[in-house]
């Protein structure tokens, strides 16, 4: 399955630049991206924003979306996965996502921020205590910590020194068929609503029905189909499907070493070529990686990148019709920067 994760990021301009407008993070532009999540965060489609565009402005991301999906090779668009934070999602775009997935021979599961209103607060009220299943993580871990007055043996099976820090449940039913009747009229039918609850991080602020059991709660929708069958069917593991949804953030905070964060000109048309180039460096960075690194190097971020393999004094020569690299023995990466040129050569050529 090819996943696509889509978010905005803010731009912050220390000028007054053309289309840098105040937002809510300050004041600059509000570029909308697109990433793939199979390849390490390859960006798919972008678009330069004004500062004041808002975070779900649905044209835009159902234009981005298509971008996305038609930069897939043929092959990877027919079994897909599109996940949208809440401040990204709207109606019309899961209109649009609900429309894609219908489509014969293909198939495309969305997973989409949901926001947290009276009706779910009441739903989440008649949710019983062993309906809310434990939460796991990324690597299909339980997700609990210590108890304070815990034995002194950290690898201990004790359930007593234990707490169990999130839960999930879902709110399809109640919210389709409870006492208040079907409430989710005019949205999907293949849409449902799960719930995750979580102890808060100390300092946190919550809200006043939070504070009535001290979770802190956040919802969101999928068309997973529920005839799903195994793990992945699982409520645990739909909601950890959709908590990686994070990794956008890392592939966009990355991005910004990369170029992004640093619009040049006060023109738009320059700033906009200046972003189409900076994603293609990230598109360079993230195949490189991906295809010739190995080790610490494949995980690197391209500060790191630039110090040890992109920066690196070396020389490309040419003897008998053939290339050499010429690397200095004594850097401590030349054989990293070595084998990735012979990897990189290795490619077959496109005839």
């Amino acid at each position: 399955m090819t996943c696509i994760r889509l978010d905005a990021t803010v731009v912050t301009a220390h000028s007054d630049k053309e289309l840098a407008e105040a937002n809510f993070k300050g004041y600059g532009h509000h570029p909308l991206l697109a990433y793939c999540d199979n390849t390490g965060g390859e960006p798919l489609a972008w678009m330069l924003r004004k500062g004041s565009a808002g975070s779900n402005t649905a044209a835009d991301h159902i234009v981005i979306t298509d971008a996305a999906i038609t930069a897939l090779p043929p092959a990877f668009r027919r079994n897909l996965m599109i996940t949208v934070d809440g401040a990204g999602f709207s109606h019309k775009l899961l209109e649009h996502l609900d429309k894609l997935a219908t489509r014969r021979g293909r198939t495309l599961i969305y997973s989409a921020g949901w926001e947290l209103d009276d009706r779910e607060k009441a739903a989440l009220r008649l949710v019983p205590e062993d309906a809310w299943q434990i939460a796991i993580d990324h690597r299909g871990e339980i997700r609990e910590r210590r108890s304070e007055d815990a034995c002194g043996n950290a690898g201990c099976g004790h359930r007593a020194c234990w707490i169990e820090e999130a839960h999930v449940t879902e709110l399809t039913g109640l919210l389709r068929q409870g006492p208040a009747g079907d409430q989710l009229e005019g949205w999907p039918a293949t849409m449902r609503i799960f719930a995750r609850r979580e102890r808060p991080h100390p300092g946190a602020k919550l809200s006043l029905f939070e504070n009535e059991d001290g979770y802190r709660y956040q919802l969101w929708v999928t068309n997973l189909p529920t005839a799903t069958k195994g793990w992945r069917g699982q409520n645990a593991y739909i909601d950890a499907a959709h908590r990686v949804h994070a990794r956008v953030e890392d592939a966009i905070r990355t991005g910004k070493d990369t170029g992004i964060g640093h619009l040049p000109s006060h023109d738009y048309g320059l700033n906009k070529a200046w972003l189409d180039a900076s994603m293609i460096a990230c598109i360079l960075l993230a195949w490189l990686k991906l295809l010739a690194l190995d080790g610490d190097l494949a995980k690197a971020e391209p500060k790191t990148l630039r110090y040890r393999v992109l920066h690196a004094a070396a020389r490309l020569t040419r003897a008998g019709r053939r290339r050499f690299l010429k690397i200095a023995a004594a850097w401590p990466w030349a054989e990293a920067v070595t084998t990735a040129w012979q990897r990189i050569q290795a490619i077959p050529h496109p005839t």
